[in-house]
C-alpha cells in the first residue's frame, strides 16, 4: 500500500496528543461487518531464545495468540486504527511494533451504540498536597560517565519535623521502578524528614539530602535527590546497553533484572532485589560479600566480584532485544496497513525510554485509566484487567454537553482548524461551546499532519488541512469539559478528560509520540495542568475525579494554517479569539488569564510579540528566550501549570533566582533540557513533547532562518547547550 504523506508523518512520530473530534454519520437501516484484516510481523533475533508474542489493538478485536500472525476485526466507520506486537526472546530482551490500518476507504459504515448516561458515583475528593522525592542509594560508573543509582522498592514515609506527624500515618510508601515516592496527603507549608529503609524495612534513617519539597502536586519536576551512604553499586544491562526486560504498562508487563549478594561461600546474604529501570543495583555495604549475582529473565546468571564499592557496568553477554523488521496488513489478499516503526534518526533518541515522552507527570496503567473514566461518571464498571464496561460514546458525550447537533438554539460555538507544528504536528479541528462560567466543553479531532520538517512546504499544509476538514485521516479525539457533576468533587466545577477512536467509542490510551499508548489521565495532565494528579491515577478506585486538570490557550504562533479561503489564519483570527475567550470560562490558571489577556490587549489579532510585564526591561538576551525559546517549545504547557513553573514570571524561571519549584533555576533548567548530569532520570527530560523536543534541538545552528533555541537558552543562563552533549 502507497504510503501516504501523512502516514510519513506517523512514521517520523508526528502522530501524537490529544483531543480528537468525530464527525456525523448516516446510519443506514443495516451495517454490514466490519473488515478482518490479517496482520503479521517479521521479526529477527540473534540471542538464541525462543520468540513469543502478544497483540493489543488501540480498537476493534484482534486475537492475541502466540503467533507471528493474527487477525484484527477493526470497528466499524473510517479513520486510523493502530494494532500492536511485543515480541520477546526469552532471555530478557523485547521489542514492540506498530502498524496502522485506514478504513476511509475500506470500512463499512458507522454503527451508533444505543444511547447511554451513567452518573458518576461519588469520588474521593483531593487529599492534601503530595510530597514527591526520588531515592539515590549511591553511583556507578558507565563508561566515562557516572550515573546515579536510583533505588526501586524502597520503603520510605515522611515525618513533620515540628510536629511529629507522619505520612502515610501507619504503613510505608515502596519507591516505584525509577526510585521514585510520591506521598499524598501532606499538608504544605512545614518541615519534613524522608525516611528510607535499605535494610528491608528493619531501620529508616533520614535520607534527605535536601530540605524538601511540598507539592500541590506530585506530578511536577520538583526531584529532590536523596542519598542512601555508601553503597554497593552497579549496573547490568543487556550486550547493547538496553536494560533488561520492559516495563510496558500498555501490555502490563513489568520484568527487570534482579541482583543477588553472596558471600564468599556463595551463600545469599541480601537479595534478590530488583534493578531499577536502567539496569542500575544498590546493596548496603556489608563487610561479608563478596559478589553479586544478576539474572535476566531466563538468561544464564552473571556473576560479578566486588572489588570496592563501584562494580560499574555489566552486560549480558550474547542477548540483545530481537528486531521488529517489518509488519503488514491484508484485507481480502490485498496490502491494507503501513508498518510504523518509532521516529529514530532525531534528537529525540537523545531520551531511550519508550515512555519517556509525554510522562514527566507520571505513566499510568489500564487499571487506572478505567478507574480515572469510572470517576468522572465515563463507565459504569472495570474488569479485573482494565475493560471498559458499559462506557459512554462520543456522541453520549455531545448530548451531555449540548454542542454539535445537541447545543442549545442560539448558543455560539467556535471552530478552527489548522496544524498543531511546535507540539504534535497534528492536523486538528477545534470546537468549543460555553453556557456561562460553570459549563463549557470543548473537543479536537485530530487527523495525521504532513510530513516532519523543520520547515512545511505551504502545499504540504493545505493538503492536510483539506484532509482534515473533509474527514479523512482521523486518528482519535479528545474531549473536554468545565462543569458541575453533583455529589462530586463538593459540588465545584472540574475539568474532565476523554479519549474517543476514530468510531467514537471510549478509548483509555492514545500513542501522542509514535513509541507507545499511553493511558489517562497522566497523558492528558502531563501538559494539561494536573494539580491533583498523584504521579498515577490509583488503581483501587481511590482517586479524585478532579485531577486538577486546565484547558489550553490557542496560541496561533505555534500553529500553520491553510492558504485556502475561509481556512487561512486571517479568516480563523476571530473564531481563535473567541476560543481563547472560552478557556476564560473554564477554571484558567491565572498565567492563562494573563496570557489571553496580554495577547488581546488592542483588539482580537493575538500578539505573537507579547512580552509580559515581568520580562519587560530585562535587556534582548531576556526577550529573545521568552519569545524566541519559551513561547514557542515551553508556554503552552507551563502556562495551565502551577505557579512554580509559570514561566511567564522572570522571576520563576531567571538565573540565580529560587523558587517553589526550583532549588537552582538555572541547574535545574540546564539538567531537564540540555542533559549532562549524573541524574539520567531527569536528563533532557524538557520539551517531554518528541515533537517539541525535536523543534527546538533541530533549529541548532540551522540553515533555515529560525532562531536558534539551544544557542539563546545557552546565553539566557550563561552554559552550555549544544547537541553535542547529546547522548
Amino acid at each position: 500500500m502507497k504510503t501516504s504523506v501523512g502516514m510519513r508523518a506517523l512514521i517520523l512520530g508526528a502522530c501524537a496528543v490529544v483531543c480528537f473530534g468525530l464527525f456525523a454519520f448516516k446510519i443506514d437501516a443495516v451495517v454490514p461487518s466490519p473488515p478482518t484484516v490479517i496482520v503479521s510481523v517479521q521479526t529477527h533475533d540473534i540471542s538464541g531464545g525462543t520468540l513469543s508474542y502478544r497483540w493489543l489493538s488501540s480498537d476493534g478485536t484482534i486475537k492475541n495468540v502466540n503467533s507471528a500472525s493474527t487477525t484484527w476485526t477493526l470497528p466499524n466507520g473510517p479513520g486510523l486504527h493502530f494494532a500492536y506486537v511485543m515480541v520477546q526472546n526469552g532471555l530478557g530482551g523485547f521489542a514492540e511494533g506498530r502498524i496502522a490500518v485506514n478504513t476511509d476507504t475500506i470500512g463499512t459504515a458507522p454503527k451508533t451504540p444505543p444511547p447511554q448516561t451513567i452518573a458518576a458515583p461519588p469520588a474521593p475528593a483531593q487529599q492534601g498536597d503530595f510530597y514527591r522525592s526520588v531515592v539515590l542509594e549511591g553511583f556507578h560508573s558507565v563508561g566515562s560517565y557516572t550515573h546515579a543509582s536510583y533505588a526501586p522498592k524502597v520503603p520510605a514515609y515522611l515525618v513533620d519535623t515540628t510536629l511529629g506527624t507522619r505520612y502515610p500515618s501507619s504503613k510505608n510508601v515502596l519507591t516505584d521502578i525509577r526510585g521514585q515516592v510520591t506521598i499524598p496527603g501532606v499538608p504544605a507549608g512545614s518541615s519534613y524528614a524522608l525516611k528510607c529503609s535499605f535494610d528491608g524495612g528493619i531501620t529508616f534513617p533520614d535520607c534527605t539530602s535536601d530540605t524538601g519539597q511540598i507539592m500541590l502536586s506530585a506530578a511536577t519536576s520538583a526531584y529532590i535527590a536523596t542519598l542512601a551512604g555508601p553503597t554497593i553499586s552497579g549496573s547490568f544491562t543487556l550486550a547493547d546497553g538496553t536494560p533488561c526486560g520492559t516495563e510496558n504498562e500498555f501490555f502490563g508487563v513489568h520484568i527487570g533484572a534482579k541482583a543477588t549478594l553472596l558471600d564468599r561461600s556463595g551463600h545469599v546474604l541480601y537479595g534478590p532485589e530488583p534493578g531499577n529501570e536502567f539496569g542500575g543495583y544498590t546493596f548496603p555495604i556489608n563487610t561479608n560479600a563478596r559478589a553479586v549475582r544478576l539474572t535476566c529473565a531466563g538468561s544464564k546468571p552473571v556473576v560479578v566480584k566486588i572489588n570496592g564499592n563501584d562494580l560499574g557496568h555489566t552486560v549480558l553477554p550474547g542477548v540483545i532485544p530481537p528486531t521488529i523488521v517489518t509488519m503488514s496488513a491484508t484485507y481480502n489478499g490485498s496490502p491494507a496497513g503501513t508498518f510504523l516503526p518509532p521516529p529514530t534518526g532525531l534528537p529525540s533518541d537523545a531520551l531511550t525510554r519508550a515512555d519517556g515522552y509525554l510522562s514527566e507527570k507520571g505513566v499510568d496503567s489500564r487499571i487506572g485509566a478505567c478507574q480515572y473514566y469510572k470517576a468522572v461518571g465515563a463507565v459504569k464498571g472495570c474488569s479485573a484487567n482494565g475493560g471498559l464496561f458499559r462506557a459512554i460514546s462520543f456522541e453520549d458525550w455531545k448530548r451531555t454537553v449540548k454542542i454539535d447537533k445537541y447545543a442549545t438554539a442560539g448558543t455560539p460555538e467556535y471552530t478552527a482548524a489548522y496544524i498543531n507544528k511546535m507540539d504534535l504536528n497534528l492536523t486538528r479541528v477545534h470546537k468549543s461551546i460555553s453556557y456561562g462560567p460553570n459549563q463549557t466543553a470543548a473537543y479536537v479531532c485530530n487527523h495525521l499532519g504532513p510530513l516532519f520538517n523543520l520547515v512545511t512546504a505551504q502545499q504540504d499544509i493545505d493538503t492536510a488541512v483539506d484532509n482534515a476538514v473533509n474527514d479523512k485521516d482521523l486518528v482519535a479525539c479528545v474531549a473536554m469539559d468545565y462543569s458541575i457533576t453533583p455529589g462530586v468533587n463538593n459540588g465545584q466545577p472540574f475539568i474532565r478528560f476523554l479519549i474517543f477512536g476514530p468510531s467514537g467509542q471510549l478509548s483509555p490510551s492514545v500513542n501522542l509520540d509514535g513509541r507507545r499508548e499511553k493511558f489517562v489521565p497522566g497523558t492528558c495532565v502531563v501538559c494539561h495542568g494536573g494539580d491533583h494528579y498523584a504521579g498515577k491515577f490509583p488503581e483501587d478506585g481511590s482517586g479524585p475525579a478532579n485531577v486538577g486538570g486546565h484547558f489550553l490557550p490557542y496560541d496561533t504562533g505555534n500553529f500553520e494554517f491553510s492558504s485556502k479561503p475561509g481556512l487561512t489564519e486571517a479568516d480563523q483570527e476571530e473564531a481563535i479569539y473567541l476560543l481563547n475567550q472560552n478557556v476564560l470560562h473554564a477554571g484558567p490558571t491565572p498565567a492563562e488569564q494573563d496570557l489571553i489577556g496580554g495577547w488581546y490587549a488592542n483588539g482580537h489579532t493575538l500578539d505573537k510579540n507579547y512580552l509580559p510585564l515581568s520580562w519587560q526591561g530585562q535587556g534582548s538576551i531576556a526577550t529573545s528566550f521568552y519569545q524566541d525559546v519559551l513561547a514557542r517549545s515551553c508556554r503552552s504547557c507551563h502556562v495551565a501549570m502551577m505557579e512554580g513553573y509559570n514561566f511567564d514570571h522572570y522571576q520563576n524561571i531567571a538565573l540565580g533566582t529560587t523558587n517553589n519549584r526550583f532549588s537552582d533555576v538555572g541547574f535545574d533548567m540546564a539538567i531537564n533540557v540540555c542533559g549532562g548530569s549524573n541524574q539520567i532520570v531527569r536528563d533532557h527530560m524538557m520539551p517531554n513533547s518528541l515533537v517539541t523536543f525535536n523543534r527546538l534541538w533541530l533549529t541548532y545552528q540551522n540553515t533555515a532562518g529560525l532562531p536558534d533555541q539551544p544557542a539563546i537558552l545557552a546565553s539566557f543562563y550563561s552554559q552550555t547547550c549544544t547537541p553535542g552533549i547529546l547522548p
